[in-house]
């Protein structure tokens, strides 16, 4: 039996291996590796608020602690979910059609959310699972409505990962670590708590909604638009 431990190191290392083939349909490979560099950056300052009511998970350091596994995963997922559309539909970019960067609006979206979150999980203490499926569903929204050209890719891309994370939790969470979400989840509540396949209905919640978001940021940050 491999030890716990090992089971969320297992998880990021799986979609490492997505972010290789990624990257390697990717034709802006320079940009995909920045986004993931601020990407592993979030994913540890997000387990500030996820340890509180969503899950203490195991690392090879010890368990419930901020660890490179958190690292790992969030440069994956911000490269996975930002470019897999534009890796494998080979879209180019219109270069007769350009807007002017919006880096301080994307700025005050970013602020915006972790406000949010703090304010509704930490200061509420509404579930971080509800409150982060909203913010990215709104900010998702809020996009939609300033590029509706963006619509199509976001939500392409929200099932792609959707079908990813799917086998990738299958593996390891059927295969490798069956006991892991009873053991380190806090999803007693309702509809988070819903298993699938013994798979968290919040975790693919989770993966939809943020590919749905992440996928749009290139395009709408640098007002971008693809032929």
């Amino acid at each position: 039996m491999i030890p716990d431990k090992y089971a969320y190191l297992s998880l990021a290392m799986m979609y490492m291996i997505v972010w290789g083939i990624v990257f390697w349909k990717n034709p802006w490979k320079k940009g995909m590796i920045k986004v993931g560099v601020a990407g592993g950056m979030m994913g540890m300052i997000a387990e500030l608020w996820y340890f509180r009511d969503y899950w203490r998970p195991p690392t090879i350091f010890g368990t419930g602690i901020i660890g490179i596994e958190d690292y790992i995963i969030g440069f994956a997922l911000f490269g996975v979910g930002g470019y897999i559309y534009s890796s494998f539909t080979k879209r180019e970019i219109d270069q007769s059609r350009q807007s002017k960067a919006v880096n301080r609006q994307f700025f005050f979206m970013f602020v915006l959310a972790c406000f949010s979150l703090t304010v509704f999980s930490v200061g509420l203490g509404i579930h971080s699972g509800y409150v982060t499926f909203l913010i990215f569903l709104v900010l998702s929204i809020y996009i939609w409505f300033k590029r509706p050209d963006l619509i199509g890719q976001s939500i392409i891309s929200a099932f792609a990962m959707l079908a990813i994370s799917f086998v990738i939790y299958y593996i390891n969470f059927n295969i490798l670590f069956p006991h892991f979400w009873d053991t380190y989840g806090m999803l007693d509540v309702p509809v988070l708590g819903m298993k699938v396949f013994n798979i968290p209905f919040s975790e693919m919640l989770w993966h939809f909604s943020w590919a749905m978001l992440c996928s749009m940021f290139r395009g709408f940050r640098n007002g971008v638009y693809y032929k």
